[in-house]
C-alpha cells in the first residue's frame, strides 16, 4: 500500500505559501494606495487632475487589478485546504456536515430523500480478534487506502469525506436505505482484506451504519448524527464486520 500522507502534505505546504505570496501582493497595493493619495485641483468650479497624479491612479488600477488575481487564488485556496482532508483527499469533516446540513433543508422543503452511509474501523491483530494499536504513520496509510477503496463505488453526486480518525461518511443525496445497503455493502466487502502496515500485515474490523432522512430522528443536524452514534455503537456490539440499518 502506497504512502499517502507525503505527498498530501506538500501539497498544502506549497497551497499556503501560494496564499501568503498572494495575501503578500494585495497587503502592498493596500500599502501603496495609502501612501499615493491623489490629489484632485478645483479651478472655476471645475475639477482637474495633473499628469503626476493620473500617472498615480493608472499605476494603482494596474496594480489593483493584479492584485484583484492574487486575491481570488487566495480565496480558492484557502476554500480548498478548508474542504478537504489532507490524508484521504475526501470532504473534511466540517465542509461534509455544511453539506449535510443543506441537504437535510432541500429533503425538508422539497421532500427529496438521502441517506448518510458512515464506516468506522479498527485494525486487527494477525489472530484477527483483538484490536491493534497503529502508529500516526500506519493509520494514515490504512484510511488512505479505506478512503481509495470507498472512491471507487460511490457516485459523482456522493459527498465522502473524513469525519473522524478512523471514520468515514458519505452523503447519498436522492438514495434511499435500500440503495445505501447495495453500496455499504460493495464498500464492506472490498474493505475486507489484508494491509501492508509498516511492521506487518493487519486486516480490519468494519462497521458501517446507514442512517435514512425518513427516519422521525432526523429533523436536525443533532438528530441524524445521534442517529449515527447508535447504529455505529450497536455494531461494535455485533461486528466485527457489519452494516447496521
Amino acid at each position: 500500500m502506497p504512502q499517502k500522507d507525503s505527498p498530501a502534505v506538500l501539497h498544502d505546504i506549497r497551497t499556503i505559501r501560494d496564499i501568503e505570496s498572494a495575501l503578500e501582493e494585495a497587503e502592498t497595493f493596500i500599502g501603496r494606495v495609502k501612501a499615493n493619495k491623489v490629489r484632485l485641483t478645483l479651478t472655476d468650479g471645475n475639477i482637474s487632475i495633473s499628469r503626476d497624479e493620473m500617472a498615480k491612479i493608472t499605476d494603482l488600477v494596474i496594480t489593483l487589478e493584479r492584485s484583484g488575481k492574487a486575491l481570488e487564488t487566495a480565496v480558492r485556496y484557502l476554500r480548498e485546504l478548508m474542504a478537504y482532508d489532507e490524508v484521504t483527499h475526501l470532504f473534511s469533516r466540517r465542509y461534509l456536515f455544511h453539506l449535510l446540513e443543506k441537504e437535510l433543508h432541500r429533503a425538508q422543503r422539497y421532500d427529496t430523500p438521502f441517506s448518510i452511509l458512515t464506516f468506522e474501523f479498527d485494525a486487527l491483530n494477525p489472530n484477527g480478534k483483538d484490536h491493534r494499536t497503529l502508529g500516526q504513520e500506519d493509520l494514515n496509510l490504512v484510511v488512505a487506502e479505506v478512503a481509495r477503496v470507498m472512491r471507487k463505488f460511490v457516485r459523482d453526486s456522493d459527498s465522502p469525506g473524513r469525519t473522524g480518525e478512523r471514520t468515514l461518511m458519505v452523503l447519498l443525496p436522492e438514495t434511499t436505505g435500500k440503495g445505501a445497503m447495495i453500496l455499504g455493502d460493495r464498500i464492506r466487502k472490498a474493505l475486507d482484506k489484508t494491509y501492508e502496515l509498516t511492521n506487518g500485515q493487519t486486516t480490519l474490523a468494519v462497521v458501517g451504519a446507514i442512517v435514512e432522512s425518513s427516519d422521525p430522528a432526523a429533523t436536525d443536524m443533532a438528530g441524524l448524527l445521534y442517529l449515527i452514534d447508535q447504529k455505529l455503537a450497536d455494531g461494535r456490539t455485533k461486528g466485527p464486520n457489519v452494516l447496521i440499518k
